[in-house]
């Protein structure tokens, strides 16, 4: 009997330490009882064995039992019962896991290639053809746009050179530096900050155009327009405006009748670039934002009677990004299904 209550005394800290492990929900109670039920063998066993004279008598289906065997016979009986009590008790906990259990988002490929994908209006108030487009890859492989909207934060404080933004890298691409890749003239950032100067917050959604600094050379980029986009909340970060349409509209009218801050007028941007506004850092929703971008791109195409801009182009990193552009466009109404590349 000895050797029989250390073996069950064994299976009682084994499954005792499994069933108290995170993994076991969904099945901890039922493990629990088989816990109880070594507990008491060996209880059992023990008892017997150091007092052999105990008895312990018991009538079970009909049947008288006695000593150390209807005690044995009790317990599982008990067992059994609590067993499938327990058994309930697991699936309705497995059950409040997979409830509570966060969704898992699939993963999302950066898209190392760079294609651009163009629907054409249908119909527009100004002259010649209208052109919206998805453009992949990463922004610094891009130099067909001679506009580039810069997603800001109300504030307008461009990110740290540094950061993985749209903000962070138009400011050091177009930064001069010197042999070593440092910085030596922030050329973007500073003539934002000197044309807000003390005036932070600005309004949200409208539009700052800059200069592109050294992108005018490595990339074909005459102008940065600076969107306020995107505003800060106290505990949560930063979000997209509520108006995330007002601002494309802002940008886009600023890219027809570009003005410097020094109150220079240059050439109206031809093709402009957006970022999906408050999709990256910021964490919106990119379904909501795409649409958002797209459409309100779409309306002011169709609506506007000036020559420029006549493409736009949203910048999808992403294979999600570009399937959800993708969608949105090919059932739009307003755009004729995707054309082969424009030169």
């Amino acid at each position: 009997m000895t050797v029989a209550a250390a073996v069950f005394l064994i299976l009682c800290l084994a499954t005792l330490w499994w069933a108290t492990r995170p993994s076991s929900v969904g099945v901890r109670h039922t493990l629990f009882v088989f816990v109880w039920l070594c507990a008491a063998l060996t209880a059992t066993l023990v008892t017997f064995s150091l007092f052999p004279s105990s008895t312990a008598d018991g009538t079970m289906f009909g049947v008288t039992l006695g000593g150390a065997g209807a005690f044995v016979l009790l317990v599982w009986t008990a067992a059994l019962r609590a067993g499938n009590r327990a058994a309930d008790r697991d699936k309705r906990e497995a059950t409040a896991a997979r409830k509570a259990a966060p969704a898992e988002t699939p993963r999302s490929a950066v898209i190392g290639r760079q294609e651009t994908h163009w629907y054409r209006l249908r119909r527009t108030a100004g002259p010649g053809k209208r052109w919206v487009g998805i453009i992949t890859g990463d922004v610094r492989r891009v130099t067909t746009a001679d506009a580039w909207v810069n997603s800001e934060n109300t504030d307008l404080m461009m990110s740290r050179i540094h950061d993985f933004s749209m903000s962070g890298i138009i400011r050091y691409e177009g930064s001069r530096r010197d042999v070593t890749g440092r910085v030596v003239d922030d050329v973007i950032a500073d003539a934002l900050a000197a044309a807000v100067r003390e005036q932070r917050p600005v309004t949200p959604g409208i539009a700052i155009v800059t200069s592109a600094g050294e992108l005018a050379q490595t990339h074909g980029v005459r102008m940065i327009i600076h969107s306020a986009a995107v505003e800060g909340q106290p505990g949560s970060g930063y979000r997209p405006i509520r108006d995330l349409d007002q601002a494309v509209h802002h940008a886009l009218k600023a890219a027809e009748h570009p003005v410097l801050p020094d109150g220079t007028a240059i050439a109206p941007a031809s093709v402009v670039l957006f970022p999906l506004v408050g999709a990256g850092t910021a964490g919106g929703d990119l379904d909501e934002i795409a649409r958002t971008l797209l459409l309100a791109a779409v309306g002011y195409l169709t609506r506007s009677s000036a020559a420029t801009p006549e493409r736009i182009l949203l910048l999808a990193y992403t294979d999600a990004e570009l399937t959800t552009c993708r969608r949105i466009l090919d059932t739009c109404p307003d755009v004729i299904g995707r054309q082969p590349a424009l030169a």
